[in-house]
């Protein structure tokens, strides 16, 4: 986060994975206003244009749309994200872990996000395999992580 986000703040540029699988699913899995995200992309982004802007950030990176532009919501966890950048390589939490000091933020918002959205997401035939995760998850397991995510989004200047 602090890289796409200094990077943008620096240059008025990210590439889609900063834009996208970095600032957009941090601020879904978290719960920050989609408008607001969109507006700071049209306004910091030099090639932002809002026929463009619009979809891709209330659309796709938001699902703020009701799922009409994406089948299902872009959000991933510190896996997806190792797997698709050099991200985790120099960084400070673990992405195979999910909870504990050194657990990767976004594998604990990624699992509450979805147990959150479960009566709305559940239906959708993209997740199936996700729930299916969720579900072998013990009760206490998935408890802890909603509430590494709580801690989390309660103390995110300092994550």
């Amino acid at each position: 986060m602090q890289h796409a986000i200094t990077q943008s703040l620096e240059t008025a540029y990210a590439h889609h994975i900063q834009r996208l699988m970095i600032i957009g699913n941090f601020s879904l899995l978290v719960g920050l206003e989609p408008k607001a995200l969109h507006h700071w992309y049209l306004g910091i982004y030099i090639d932002a244009f809002e026929w463009v802007e619009l979809p891709n950030t209330i659309g796709m990176s938001q699902r703020a749309d009701g799922g009409l532009i994406a089948s299902k919501p872009y959000v991933s966890s510190g896996a997806y994200i190792n797997r698709m950048s050099d991200y985790c390589r120099s960084c400070f939490y673990d992405h195979k872990q999910k909870l504990g000091e050194l657990a990767c933020p976004f594998n604990s918002l990624y699992w509450d996000f979805f147990a959150r959205h479960m009566n709305v997401m559940r239906q959708n035939n993209r997740l199936i395999m996700v729930y299916r995760q969720l579900e072998k998850m013990q009760g206490s397991q998935i408890e802890s992580i909603r509430s590494q995510a709580s801690y989390i989004k309660a103390h995110i200047e300092n994550i």
